[in-house]
C-alpha cells in the first residue's frame, strides 16, 4: 500500500560533494595549466597594443622574427603583410647599410621605360643570354618578362640567387661535408631543380617587398659571419680577414664590415669555390 506522506515530512536533501584530490599528479597539472594560462593572456595582452605601437617595435626586430610575428593570428599577418614595405625599409636602414649597397635587387621590366621594353625581350637577344642556363647550375635564370634583363639586373640576380645558394651549404662548410657537385652536362638532379626554384621566388619576392630583400640581407651577415669564424680558425689560411669581435657577430647588424678588410670581388661560378669564399 502507498506509504502515507504527513506535513511533517522534510524533503531529502543530497550533501554528496566530489572528494578533493590532491597527489602529485594533480599539483604538476594544475602547475601546468597555470603556466598555460599564462602564455595564453600574453597573446591578448599584445593583440590588444595599437596598430601604430606594434609597428614601431617590429622596425626594431630582425627579419627572420618579423616572419615569425607574422605567423601568430590572421590579424599580426595582415599587418605585416599590408606595411611590410615600410617595416622592411626602416630595417634595412638600421641594420644593413652596406650590404644594401652591395646586393641591391634588379629592377621590374614594369619599371623600364616602354621604349626599351622590347628590346630587352628581343628573343635574339634573349637567346644570346642563354649562356646564363648552360654556366650556372646553382642559380635560376631570370624570367625576361617580369624582369628588367640588362646587364646590371642580370649581375644584381645571379648576386641575390647566389646570397641563398651559399647560405643553404653553409652547415655543410662548417662541419667540413663535402658539397655535392653536379658533372657539368649532366642533367640537374631533382634536389638542385628545387633548390634553386625557391631560390627564385624568395628573389622575385624581394623585388617588391623590402621586408624580403631584409630577409635576404639577414641571410648573408649570418654567412658572413661563419665565413669569418670559419676561415680565421684556419692557420694555414693567410689571406686578410675582417677584424670581427664576439659582439660583432652577435650584434645583428653589418657595421662591423666598415672594418679593414679584403675586396671580395669573385663570382663562384660552381658551388665548389665556396669553400674559399
Amino acid at each position: 500500500m502507498p506509504r502515507h506522506v504527513s506535513d511533517d515530512d522534510e524533503p531529502l536533501e543530497d550533501k554528496t560533494a566530489a572528494l578533493t584530490l590532491h597527489n602529485k599528479r594533480t599539483e604538476r597539472m594544475r602547475r601546468k595549466k597555470q603556466t598555460r594560462d599564462k602564455k595564453r593572456e600574453a597573446i591578448p595582452t599584445l593583440a590588444k597594443l595599437p596598430t601604430e605601437l606594434i609597428l614601431e617595435a617590429l622596425k626594431y626586430v630582425e627579419p627572420r622574427d618579423v616572419f615569425r610575428f607574422s605567423f601568430v593570428n590572421r590579424r599580426f599577418l595582415s599587418l605585416v603583410d599590408a606595411n611590410a614595405r615600410v617595416i622592411g625599409d626602416a630595417i634595412i636602414q638600421s641594420r644593413y647599410t652596406i650590404l644594401v649597397q652591395c646586393l641591391p635587387t634588379p629592377k621590374l621590366l614594369s619599371h623600364v621605360e616602354p621604349s626599351l621594353r622590347p628590346l630587352l625581350t628581343d628573343a635574339n637577344r634573349q637567346q644570346q643570354l642563354g649562356i646564363h642556363k648552360r654556366l650556372y647550375q646553382h642559380i635560376q635564370s631570370p624570367d625576361a618578362q617580369q624582369l628588367c634583363t640588362c646587364l646590371t639586373c642580370i649581375l644584381t640576380w645571379n648576386n641575390l640567387g647566389l646570397v641563398l645558394d651559399f647560405a643553404h651549404w653553409q652547415d655543410n662548410l662548417d662541419s667540413g661535408k663535402p658539397i655535392p657537385m653536379i658533372p657539368r652536362g649532366d642533367e640537374a638532379p631533382e634536389w638542385n631543380v628545387e633548390l634553386i626554384a625557391r631560390n627564385a621566388r624568395i628573389v622575385r619576392k624581394a623585388v617588391v617587398n623590402s621586408l624580403w630583400h631584409a630577409r635576404i640581407l639577414e641571410t648573408h651577415l649570418d654567412s658572413t659571419v661563419r665565413s669569418i669564424k670559419r676561415h680565421a680558425k684556419n692557420k694555414g689560411n693567410k689571406r686578410t680577414h675582417v677584424a670581427m669581435t664576439a659582439e660583432d657577430a652577435a650584434s645583428g647588424t653589418d657595421s662591423f664590415l666598415f672594418k679593414h678588410g679584403p675586396n671580395s670581388l669573385e663570382f663562384p661560378y660552381q658551388r665548389d669555390d665556396y669553400y674559399m669564399l
